[in-house]
């Protein structure tokens, strides 16, 4: 295939309702997307950087100048190295730096050039992967509601539930944890259940966010504590693992391979949130799994609210062994006013990765022309200055 551009897209969606945690509330979702074009069709890439940066992701405007800065220009640069044919999806991870921006950059632009070649070898990712016709359990994530209502949280675990989703993670922080907990596990006895607490605890403090009060939650059987202490600090994590009888879920924490290798080793990492975006795409993220099943530590694929198209790509990837706990796959309609792309049906509380070509549904022309608030094209005759 040979490139003959690269097109930036934000586009700005709408969530159905706000979505509290402990570092913030999201009041909407922008997405970047990245469209390669080829002599022999277009692939499709998504960012998961979301509106606001946090202290481990960048902010998508981060990533948007990242890429257009000199991002796009290292694939246009590798292609016209090859005399013009777009690299291998395996090889674009290497185009970029090991830093935040530089990681969601890759898993956005692999993306792309992996749906490209898909699309043209009439396969889906599914099959690449070797998991077609694979059916996975659907988790979902209900966050922080305003004002801390119980009532509010009910209703929402509530309809999760009988839309047959078998896994919720739970938005907790300092405060908001007990309580919200014990409340959904009387209501929901069988529910597998996840408490995700985004880093906001310390260890050894005498407030609030001291993470050993987290022990109160061992009796509510939960499937993981997630990220309760700040991402850098895996020796605070192992003590704090060794404290709880609840497995400690790392996420945040999980930048990278071998970042990942670090938290297995330290004993910190009891259950893995593994991200493709964060940890710089499909490919690595493939090989964070086998990490996983290789140390005997369960994992799930985690999301940043994607639209149809990164959620399918994270659908197929959760189909591989090692996934032993639902992933974040509910459908995007869920949470999004609309989806420019589209998603399979979830069937209680399962669902089949998509047998058609490509990584995933290409996002509408319709929806993206009323939906793009931002667009820049870099043809491959000129490469972008670096």
């Amino acid at each position: 295939m040979r490139l003959e551009g690269v097109e930036l897209l934000r586009v700005d969606l709408a969530l159905r309702r706000p979505l509290g945690t402990s570092a913030g509330t999201h009041l909407e979702r922008p997405v970047l997307y990245v469209r390669v074009v080829t002599d022999q069709g277009d692939g499709w890439g998504e960012c998961g950087a979301l509106a606001q940066g946090t202290a481990v992701d960048p902010a998508l405007g981060s990533v948007w100048r990242s890429l257009a800065g000199g991002g796009v220009g290292r694939l246009v640069g590798a292609a016209a190295a090859r005399g013009g044919e777009l690299p291998a999806a395996s090889s674009v991870a290497a185009l970029y730096d090991d830093d935040p921006p530089g990681r969601l950059s890759a898993g956005a632009v692999e993306m792309a050039v992996l749906d490209a070649e898909l699309r043209v070898a009439g396969t889906s990712l599914a099959a690449r992967l070797g998991v077609p016709g694979c059916d996975v359990a659907v988790g979902a994530v209900v966050g922080i509601p305003t004002g801390r209502d119980l009532g509010a949280l009910g209703d929402a675990v509530d309809a999760e539930v009988a839309a047959g989703t078998p896994r919720v993670r739970l938005k907790i922080e300092p405060g908001w944890d007990l309580g919200p907990v014990r409340s959904v596990r009387e209501r929901h006895p069988a529910l597998v259940l996840q408490a995700d607490a985004n880093g906001s605890y310390r260890l050894g403090t005498d407030g609030e966010d001291d993470a050993g009060r987290l022990g109160a939650l061992d009796p509510f059987g939960l499937a993981c504590v997630e990220q309760p202490l700040p991402a850098a600090d895996l020796a605070a994590l192992a003590r704090l693992a060794d404290l709880l009888d609840t497995p400690v879920c790392l996420d945040e924490s999980l930048t990278s391979l071998r970042r990942l290798q670090d938290a297995l080793r330290s004993g910190a990492c009891e259950v893995a949130c593994l991200k493709p975006s964060r940890l710089g795409g499909l490919l690595a993220a493939r090989r964070a799994q086998r990490a996983c099943v290789d140390a005997g530590v369960p994992a799930f694929v985690g999301g940043f609210f994607e639209s149809g198209l990164g959620r399918s790509a994270n659908l197929a990837l959760a189909g591989l062994g090692g996934f032993t706990l639902p992933s974040d796959l509910s459908e995007p309609g869920r949470y999004l006013v609309e989806d420019p792309c589209g998603y399979p049906e979830v069937r209680e509380g399962r669902l089949v990765a998509s047998a058609a070509p490509g990584v995933g549904p290409a996002p509408a022309p319709g929806a993206l022309g009323r939906l793009t608030r931002e667009r820049a094209w870099f043809p491959a005759s000129t490469p972008p200055s670096r």
